[in-house]
């Protein structure tokens, strides 16, 4: 682990200043360095996976806890940035168990890097991170999508990636969105992570943990892959549909949903729908559990058979 002081020295070596817009903040606290690899735990013979890897403090120990504990057999780090990635194959030149990968880890809103997938593989891969803020709830969605998919032999383009757990740090109110069923916080990924994994909370991080210090506190979370949750969903593609069509306006009722959907059924039977699954048409998506969108999604996943 790098102290502060290192970590400034080693920047201004390279005559670097952390970048705002790519939300720079690295975790200088060893202390909680240590609360949030304990909460991780990486599982048996998978592929530890760091996004934003910096200048590679965390790293380091993520190396040493797959080559000593025998929990995981390699190490991926990801780094955007041309300067710290330069810091990073300096500093881990030779190292066999890393695979280091310059490139942003989201291709899109909605899709991680292809490139990201093949050198993942197919074996289980438990994420541990620091996050940036800025793309933590893209990348927990996709990874959550992405690893039902991978659940699924028959299912166009299953050959992702299973993503057995996630342990990160975040924006605290990122981190309490991610457990809540309603309310104001409730979102799309909300409902994701309901459906789909299972949510533990760590420590609360204050400001002052990190360098520069963010505006806000930030919290450790885990977040386990439920492969019998996720058994009962039948399309996840059609589930973040549903979602999508629901809170792109939240405040509107459940039954002008239908008029959002890509491929909508017919007003009436759209309604008995929702009856089937007891969500009455004047509820807002607010007011609608992760459990009846699932079986929504399931009904509608059905639409076009007898």
């Amino acid at each position: 682990m790098q102290t502060l002081t290192e970590i400034r020295s080693l920047l201004a070596r390279e005559g670097i200043r952390p970048r705002k817009k790519l939300g720079q903040c690295f975790l200088v606290d060893l202390n909680l360095m240590g609360k949030l690899l304990e909460l991780a735990n990486p599982v048996v013979n998978s592929c530890i996976f760091e996004v934003g890897a910096g200048t590679g403090s965390l790293t380091e120990e993520l190396i040493r806890i797959a080559a000593e504990s025998g929990s995981a057999d390699r190490v991926v780090a990801c780094e955007i940035d041309d300067r710290l990635f330069k810091i990073l194959s300096s500093r881990f030149a030779g190292v066999n168990r890393l695979r280091l990968m310059h490139c942003d880890v989201l291709a899109s809103k909605h899709a991680i890097d292809p490139a990201m997938v093949d050198v993942l593989g197919p074996e289980p891969v438990s994420l541990v991170a620091n996050l940036p803020y800025n793309i933590a709830t893209p990348l927990l969605a996709e990874c959550l999508i992405m690893s039902w998919k991978s659940t699924r032999e028959h299912y166009e383009g299953s050959n992702g990636i299973m993503v057995k757990s996630m342990t990160f740090t975040v924006q605290k109110e990122v981190a309490d969105r991610l457990a809540v069923s309603g309310g104001r916080q409730y979102g799309p990924v909300s409902v994701l992570v309901g459906l789909l994994g299972s949510v533990t909370h760590g420590t609360v991080i204050p400001s002052s943990a990190f360098w520069p210090p963010p505006a806000v506190e930030s919290r450790m979370i885990r977040i386990d892959f439920d492969n019998e949750a996720a058994g009962r969903l039948e399309s996840v593609d059609v589930l973040v549909e549903v979602i999508r069509a629901f809170f792109h306006q939240r405040r509107k009722q459940a039954s002008s949903a239908v008029k959002r959907l890509q491929n909508p059924p017919e007003k009436k039977r759209f309604l008995k729908m929702l009856e089937c699954v007891e969500i009455d048409p004047t509820d807002r998506p607010d007011n609608i559990s992760p459990e009846q969108y699932g079986k929504l999604a399931n009904l509608m996943s059905r639409k076009n058979k007898p």
